[in-house]
């Protein structure tokens, strides 16, 4: 039972708990990727030890990116338990196995990005940006959806 349900599970909840608002709502809560980038860049200067960079702008490089993978990450675990619950009554399951389920999943691989784990800001900032370079197109979309989209393709889960 555990094995059929895990394989019910992972793929659904991961669709579940990744859904993103409506097009509309998402671009009046998050600024378009073209800001973030060149805040960001700015940033990476910084790093680099340009002592000539805006600490406004590497501040709200980091804040958005700190905020985008703190909502990612408890994002991904809300959803996946709003998830499991509902499977559980709607297909009569046990729901401590369900949650028993749910608790051996790692809320990395149910968003479908796998970072190693010594990822910090700049490795997130660094693979984002690589991915715009890669797709410009994306630049007046908003950076919530963008950022996603960017470690996927970064750090994709095996």
């Amino acid at each position: 039972m555990l094995a059929r349900l895990q394989k019910l599970f992972v793929p659904i909840a991961a669709a579940a708990a990744i859904a993103a608002p409506g097009a509309a709502l998402t671009q009046d809560l998050s600024p378009p990727a073209s800001e973030w980038r060149s805040y960001c860049q700015t940033y990476l200067k910084a790093l680099d030890g340009d002592a000539t960079t805006s600490d406004l702008d590497v501040t709200y490089c980091l804040g958005v990116t700190k905020g985008l993978l703190n909502g990612m990450r408890v994002g991904s675990q809300i959803g996946a338990l709003s998830f499991a619950s509902r499977v559980a009554v709607q297909y009569k399951l046990d729901p401590d196995e369900v949650f028993q389920l749910f608790q051996t999943q790692d809320p990395s691989r149910l968003l479908g990005v796998c970072s190693p784990a010594a990822s910090a800001a700049p490795d997130y900032v660094r693979a984002v940006l690589a991915y715009l370079e890669k797709n410009p197109g994306n630049l007046q979309r908003p950076i919530a959806e963008v950022f996603y989209e960017g470690l996927q393709a970064s750090f994709p889960c095996d």
